[in-house]
């Protein structure tokens, strides 16, 4: 196993960034194959054993999207990592629901990519499979994080799930860490033993699904539900289940009885857990999803909360994080100076926890002197604090350019909460230059 080399393949529609990945990967002894479209890369991937799939969201025809589902459908196995422009961010949030293990920002810094590659790469050589990047990173502890009064309920209500056997319906938006409670439970139950089976039920075809699900007659393999036997079955983005196959599971809840069409009637012993990141309750109002596998799965529901709502918790999470991060990478202690703390704070996370962690993953691959400064993230995190100013501000005393200048400079010193250079990052100047325009007009 050791000297298996997994095969790459990368796709993008810019053949000069195709030329850098090549060329880049080469010199460090990395082999792939190309293509610069969506229907030539499924072509390629039929024809070789992909194990890595890196490609662009944004391409005319087939889309990097729907190539990631077309790969999650053929081989759910594959790595697949999408690149994304500043843009696109919401796109990328949606591939991880989809089942990418990972996104990565254009212009893309190929040292911290390279480790990203490597590193995957050493998991299908040593065998471990698991391309969600949930169940790597933030499951090495039993329980939960944070020191909220709302994570420190939500930390009681799991324990108190994980003694029953109910269906369990959890709602969140995405990367809000369903699936890190689903495990959690799983973990902390008389189940932990046995099998913790992951679907995502948005990256399959309705008879994919289906098949992998119940079992078919083409395929003598054996089905999931009879390898989650004992175990939790955990089924995220149900809401992109397709109506026959929700009758079919529903049947099995109704019932506690499985039966293929060439074996016996056998008693599950499965708990079920379901997540969404949509309106259950609309979904059913539109005929789109059965009402009474909701009601059945809803009996027991639990409600992840956003990081916008504890932000309070979100210096523990980062020095989880970069603790964890230092460790498997060997880069020894790493900090973070209160800048960029306060830049984190700041932040909306509309990708939630799943964000921060791939944040705080390149933050500490590229940062120096074992120390994460701002420069070192991302810039919409200044981008959005800049938004957050008032909408209304007042107007100026008078209209000289220097009065003018003066009140923006400490307009957007109070947004960074005093933080100069954060001010300075939202600015677009030099820290020095802010220091020398405040002694001017003598700030402290």
């Amino acid at each position: 196993m050791q000297d298996y080399t997994p095969t790459i393949l990368v796709v993008d529609d810019e053949d000069n960034c195709l030329k850098v990945i090549k060329d880049v990967f080469e010199l460090e002894g990395i082999e792939c194959i190309t293509a610069n479209n969506g229907s030539k890369a499924l072509e390629l991937f039929d024809r070789y054993d992909v194990d890595i799939v890196i490609s662009d969201i944004k391409m005319p025809g087939l889309s990097g999207l729907e190539l990631l589902k077309h790969i999650k459908t053929k081989r759910p196995e594959t790595f697949v990592i999408m690149l994304t422009g500043y843009g696109s961010i919401k796109d990328a949030i949606e591939s991880i629901k989809h089942g990418a293990y990972h996104y990565v920002i254009k212009p893309i810094i190929m040292e911290d990519f390279l480790v990203q590659i490597k590193e995957i790469t050493e998991k299908i050589r040593s065998g471990n499979f698991s391309s969600h990047i949930f169940m790597d990173y933030l499951l090495t502890n039993e329980k939960l994080i944070g020191k909220s009064k709302i994570i420190q309920n939500l930390s009681e209500y799991i324990n108190l799930l994980s003694t029953s056997d109910l269906p369990l319906l959890i709602y969140g938006e995405s990367g809000s860490g369903k699936e890190l409670a689903a495990y959690t439970i799983h973990n902390l139950s008389k189940r932990h033993g046995h099998e913790f089976i992951y679907i995502n039920c948005a990256s399959w075809f309705e008879t994919t699904l289906e098949n992998e699900l119940f079992g078919s007659k083409q395929h003598d393999k054996k089905n999931i539900i009879e390898k989650a036997q004992n175990g939790t079955l955990y089924l995220d983005e149900i809401s992109n289940m397709k109506p026959a196959v929700q009758l079919k599971l529903l049947e099995i809840l109704n019932s506690g009885v499985f039966k293929t069409s060439d074996s016996p009637s056998q008693k599950i012993n499965i708990r079920f857990i379901a997540a969404t990141s949509n309106n259950l309750k609309e979904s059913v109002s539109r005929n789109e999803f059965n009402s009474e596998l909701f009601q059945t799965l809803n009996v027991v529901n639990l409600q992840m909360p956003v990081l916008r709502e504890i932000k309070s918790d979100i210096p523990v999470f980062a020095t989880f994080y970069i603790n964890e991060f230092a460790s498997r990478f060997g880069l020894g202690k790493i900090k973070i100076s209160d800048e960029a703390m306060s830049m984190l704070q700041n932040y909306n996370w509309p990708g939630n926890i799943r964000e921060l962690l791939n944040i705080i993953r390149t933050a500490v691959s590229v940062c120096e002197n074992n120390e994460i400064q701002i420069y070192d993230l991302p810039s919409q995190l200044a981008e959005e604090s800049v938004q957050e100013e008032p909408k209304t501000p007042e107007s100026p005393r008078t209209l000289l350019l220097a009065d003018v200048e003066q009140e923006h400079i400490l307009n957007v010193l109070k947004v960074a909460n005093g933080n100069k250079s954060m001010a300075a990052q939202m600015l677009g100047i030099h820290r020095d230059t802010l220091l020398r325009k405040l002694k001017k007009y003598g700030v402290d």
